[in-house]
């Protein structure tokens, strides 16, 4: 009795048709699929940039799921202990969740003091970086990441829900006296640069090759503060 061989998943087959011709490539297609149908993405891309470059060519946009290399970069590598040379290449994968990503205290708290839901802002593109738990990344590397990437959209509120207007600098017996500015209040965040690192677990060895996401940041970020 002869038995078939199982018929490949959807991601081995999406890899194997996306020409890729090393494991960083299949990496990026896996994470870039696991974000897709596990965690809800929408309007994914996949981007090229090229670390220590100068000027900084900030994202190179790949079409589709397209392996081609931008005539300026080099390979990528194998180890990522080095210092990153000028021209390498390291995959991007950006996106819309389906919800933030991640909320700055400060900004949590203006929201939490006008009552403003979380789902009433617009939700902004975020930037992963595919790495698997067997690569070793230096300082180095993650700044020369960085300084590719785009700053990010302040984030606007011009006035609380309802119609209710914020008058900055005075209350409202001030307004009834003609003491304070009655423009509604306009509160403009900014947040730093982000990136969330999708690592892969190993697979076999104890390894079941899980995906998670941690959130790297640039600089040093305020720490939440309860009370």
């Amino acid at each position: 009795m002869t038995t078939s061989p199982p018929e490949p998943s959807a991601l081995s087959s999406l890899i194997a048709s996306s020409g890729a011709k090393s494991a960083s490539d299949s990496l990026s297609i896996e994470i870039l699929h696991n974000l897709q149908y596990q965690h809800n993405w929408t309007d994914l891309k996949r981007h090229l940039i090229c670390l220590n470059t100068l000027p900084n060519y900030g994202l190179l946009d790949l079409n589709g799921l397209g392996l081609q290399q931008h005539p300026r970069s080099h390979p990528p590598s194998s180890s990522g202990t080095s210092t990153p040379t000028a021209g390498e290449t390291i995959a991007l994968i950006s996106g819309l969740p389906t919800r933030h990503a991640y909320i700055h205290p400060d900004f949590q708290n203006y929201l939490v003091r006008h009552s403003i839901e979380e789902t009433s802002i617009p939700i902004q593109r975020e930037y992963v970086l595919p790495l698997s738990l067997s690569e070793s990344w230096t300082l180095g590397r993650f700044c020369a990441v960085f300084d590719q990437l785009p700053e990010r959209h302040p984030l606007i509120v011009e006035q609380a829900p309802g119609g209710q207007r914020q008058y900055p600098g005075g209350n409202q017996d001030d307004i009834v006296n003609g003491n304070a500015n009655i423009t509604p209040a306009r509160y403009e965040h900014h947040d730093q640069k982000r990136v969330l690192l999708g690592l892969k677990a190993k697979e076999g060895g104890g390894g079941d090759g899980t995906i998670v996401y941690y959130i790297m940041q640039e600089g040093e970020v305020k720490p939440r503060q309860n009370g």
